[in-house]
């Protein structure tokens, strides 16, 4: 079965977005952080100008809820 991720988040610096995956590991959804340079967005990066959260799209909406709550 083929699993599709899909952005859950997007963050201006590197520590909220590990915050953010933390949560969400929390709850048991794998988070995945990528970073965007010279507007490409990449898993592993040094130089980095914004940073994205993907989950897997069946947990999409759940992510969303934990978001929601600690972000906003």
């Amino acid at each position: 079965m083929i699993r599709n991720k899909v952005i859950v988040g997007e963050f201006e610096n590197e520590s909220y977005a590990i915050i953010a995956k933390n949560h969400l590991g929390k709850s048991g959804i794998k988070a995945d952080i990528l970073k965007r340079r010279n507007k490409e967005f990449i898993q592993h990066s040094s130089i980095f100008e914004g940073v994205r959260i993907t989950v897997y799209e069946t947990q999409l909406e759940d992510a969303k809820k934990i978001l929601e709550t600690k972000f906003i």
